[in-house]
């Protein structure tokens, strides 16, 4: 991050923060067979930030074998291990691998993979997406014109005095680089390779600007029909006129992606917050993370922050066609950057605000779930591999369930390149709705479980694949709101048909539950035969609702009548009885070797094993006071939560 000064006379001198290492892509290490062997020389570029010194290098068994007068370097050969502590000398610039060599290997920065960009193995034949067709402005120190790794397709200054857009200082060059350093095979390679970008000189060769010439950046970038701007620079003041001109920037389409600042301290606090123009609602606030996804001591957090991308040891284009590692907000800034290009190149009808929520809701959640203040929605991820022979899948599909039966299905548009002309709707395989530009269904179907698939068309007819959603399908009851704890089983037993309301529409969670009602219940749960008939019993006849459940679970010895020969129907069940009945008609899969003690539940009691078994595996509890109380009535409402947690719980 380089900071620029306000006209109104509020100023910023630090400078962007710098690391001297060698580039990520080496590693070094020492083992037992490095010392009984001697290491091989390798061949590296030394950088100084002002003259060479001929004599650190020989100190450190080097040999020099040319000197770069114009760039402060010298060619060197040394051993891994030299090179690596040599890089930890304050008078080294950078140490990177002898460019005579390197430029035969186009390097790709690791850092991407981890922002979702396909490996080239995961590519195969098929493309991936370059930022083709999208422009790009660098509002920076410039950028190098002339440095082999980097296209240029214009630009401006407006540095006073400086007619020229051409790089001074190197910081832009290296900010360019990450989001556009060219395909070529020559140093390195950029995330968007294939960008139009534009250098937009706002800073000197000190890194210092004006708010003045961030706005005439902006205003330029938006008359020249850009559509996004990389701003890897910051302020502590708020301007009024700077949010005017992002603001009014960013209604008219262009991306103003801008560096959260570096600051000192770790932990949030006034001081570390976002600087300016990323703190503006308009501007997409950017911070970095380091190696290990956590979060950098020098990155600017607050609520403000949207987005972080890797800023620890990035390696990319520099003046004079040299490339060198550095650390910052204003290096994570160019990966955001890079990435929008992708996702506009992807998603070219999206509006400015649609795009920017899809990205924020596709980032890698980090820190504190959601957004939060060192993360903002978390790590950027690059767009997924385009699907060249059929449209992506609707998102977001889920339903809601209104009176009388009636099911809304929902879901988002296909987020895909081509045009989607419909999408398909299939209920538990057979397709039932072709929809025109619709993005839900309601239909009224019977309590139950349904599986509804969605699909998207394009206009070549291809289909995508199906989003898949299991929904239930349930009575509402006016007595029996959603927050009540025993709704959930009361709705479950309604889908599956098991349970329904009285004649006047409410369930009646309070009332006592009768044998007759009980056995109906299990019986429909159970798919048995309820067909109405004559029983055994001079009290259950044909007539009466439940008499073919009776009849079925009496014969299969589910149920049993009493000494006198009577069902007694209508007579209120108890808790014993019902445990009862469910162990027999329910076999329990996870059966529990634990007993649970009720002081009123004996061993000789006829429902003692039963209701340990149900106990056991939580179906059936007991009472605060240690008792289980079998004898009390057991009402519909915890009939149904007996029944719901039994059917869970059975094989």
């Amino acid at each position: 991050m380089l900071n620029f000064s306000s006209k109104l006379g509020v100023f910023l001198l630090s400078a962007s923060l710098l690391t001297t290492s060698l580039p990520h892509q080496h590693t070094y290490a020492d083992s037992s067979d490095n010392q009984a062997t001697q290491p091989d020389l390798q061949s590296y570029i030394v950088g100084f930030h002002s003259q060479p010194d001929e004599n650190l290098i020989q100190q450190f068994g080097g040999t020099i074998n040319a000197r770069l007068q114009s760039i402060h370097a010298l060619s060197v050969s040394m051993t891994d291990a030299s090179a690596h502590e040599l890089a930890l000398y304050p008078s080294i610039k950078f140490i990177e691998q002898d460019k005579q060599v390197a430029m035969e290997e186009q390097i790709v920065d690791s850092n991407i993979y981890k922002l979702n960009y396909p490996k080239p193995e995961e590519l195969g034949q098929e493309s991936y997406y370059t930022g083709n067709g999208i422009k790009v402005g660098i509002l920076d120190t410039g950028i190098d014109t002339g440095h082999e790794d980097l296209k240029v397709s214009g630009g401006i200054s407006f540095v006073p005095d400086t007619i020229s857009y051409n790089d001074d200082n190197g910081h832009g060059t290296h900010v360019a680089g990450i989001i556009a350093a060219q395909d070529n095979q020559v140093g390195f390679k950029g995330m968007a390779p294939n960008v139009q970008l534009y250098s937009i000189k706002v800073l000197d060769d000190d890194g210092l600007g004006q708010y003045s010439q961030i706005i005439d950046g902006i205003e330029w970038a938006t008359q020249q029909g850009l559509d996004m701007v990389n701003l890897s620079l910051a302020g502590k003041e708020s301007s009024y006129a700077l949010k005017l001109a992002v603001d009014e920037a960013y209604k008219k389409g262009l991306y103003i992606i801008a560096a959260s600042g570096n600051h000192t301290n770790n932990t949030f606090s006034e001081d570390q917050s976002v600087y300016y123009p990323a703190k503006y609602e308009s501007v997409i606030a950017v911070g970095a993370v380091d190696n290990y996804n956590k979060h950098p001591k020098f990155s600017g957090s607050g609520p403000e922050l949207e987005i972080v991308a890797p800023g620890v040891d990035i390696y990319s284009s520099f003046m004079n066609n040299t490339y060198e590692t550095h650390t910052g907000t204003s290096m994570a800034t160019p990966y955001v950057t890079a990435i929008y290009a992708l996702y506009k190149e992807a998603y070219p009808n999206k509006t400015t605000a649609e795009l920017r929520t899809m990205i924020q809701n596709r980032a890698k959640d980090l820190g504190a779930v959601g957004r939060d203040v060192n993360f903002g929605f978390g790590l950027i991820q690059a767009p997924e591999m385009p699907d060249t022979t059929s449209p992506t899948s609707p998102e977001n599909l889920s339903y809601k369930i209104a009176t009388g039966g009636k099911i809304n299905l929902t879901w988002t548009a296909s987020q895909d390149r081509s045009p989607i002309t419909g999408y398909n709707v299939y209920r538990n395989g057979e397709k039932v709705k072709n929809l025109l530009y619709g993005f839900q269904l309601t239909e009224t179907l019977k309590p139950g479980f349904y599986r509804y698939e969605v699909s998207a068309v394009d206009e070549a007819g291809n289909e995508s694949n199906k989003s898949l959603i299991e929904t239930k399908v349930y009575q509402l009851f006016p007595d029996v709101p959603a927050s009540i704890w025993y709704s959930k089983y009361i709705y479950d037993l309604n889908a599956r048909n098991a349970v329904g309301g009285l004649p006047d529409g409410k369930f009646y969670p309070a009332k006592n539950i009768t044998r007759g009602e009980a056995i109906s219940m299990i019986g429909r749960a159970l798919k048995l035969d309820g067909t109405p008939r004559n029983t055994s019993f001079p009290d259950v006849t044909k007539s009466y609702f439940a008499s073919g459940y009776v009849a079925t679970m009496t014969d299969r010895k589910l149920a049993t009548g009493f000494p006198d020969g009577t069902f007694k129907p209508t007579q209120t069940i108890s808790r014993g009885e019902v445990i009862a009945l469910l162990d027999r008609a329910f076999t329990l899969k996870n059966q529990q070797s634990t007993t649970k003690t009720f002081t009123d539940v004996i061993n000789t009691f006829y429902a003692y094993d039963a209701v340990q078994r149900f106990a056991s595996v939580s179906i059936a509890n007991g009472y605060s006071d240690g008792t289980f109380k079998p004898n009390n009535p057991v009402t519909r409402a915890e009939m149904a939560v007996f029944l719901s947690r039994t059917i869970e719980e059975s094989n």
